[in-house]
């Protein structure tokens, strides 16, 4: 058994020990993750907005690029190196939550996309009291799916990597692949 699997069995144990936390965490897993958008779209419409129209356009595009490329990757990887989800490899696993696809599981989109929210705030300088709020909701977000029994901790590592990538070279995909795109869609409908 790899160092991945036996930390998502040392953490799935704890699963029915703690009812109240085992309805935080199912709620962490399935619903946290609007929450956060929520907040970052707010934070974008009405501090960015209000600064500059062209900023909170700019984090629209950014974010739109990152959340494409990240899908596509993302199942481009599931599709090359498949990884099950763990009740797949391990029927013995306890789950608190059923997931829309098993075949699939490396990496969490759960957590590229947490990770891309938080990481656009801390991009356009939403200060250190909010950016550390929507990170610790990023990483409570990325926990809770291992916990729920849907992910291995490999895949939440995997999910912030390919995060991290799309955030650092999102400038450059802007520029050089969708805002090219976005210009000869604009001239297509004028």
């Amino acid at each position: 058994m790899s160092l991945s699997q036996k930390l998502f069995f040392k953490i799935n144990s704890q699963i029915g020990k703690c009812a109240w936390f085992d309805r935080l965490m199912y709620l962490s897993a399935n619903l946290l993750i609007y929450v956060l958008a929520f907040f970052v779209i707010s934070w974008g419409v009405f501090v960015l907005g209000s600064v500059s129209s062209d900023k909170f356009e700019m984090m629209v595009k950014i974010l739109l690029t990152t959340f494409v490329f990240s899908f596509v990757i993302s199942y481009g990887v599931a599709l090359l190196w498949k990884h099950p989800r763990p009740i797949v490899e391990f029927p013995e696993t306890k789950m608190l939550l059923q997931p829309i696809e098993v075949w699939k599981s490396f990496p969490s989109d759960h957590t590229s996309m947490s990770f891309l929210l938080a990481g656009i705030v801390v991009m356009f300088g939403g200060g250190l009291g909010f950016s550390i709020f929507v990170l610790t909701i990023a990483s409570i977000i990325s926990f809770s799916r291992v916990y729920v029994g849907v992910h291995y901790p490999r895949d939440i590592v995997g999910g912030f990597l390919l995060a991290m990538v799309l955030l650092f070279s999102s400038q450059w995909l802007l520029s050089h692949i969708t805002q090219p795109l976005y210009t000869f869609l604009a001239n297509l409908i004028t």
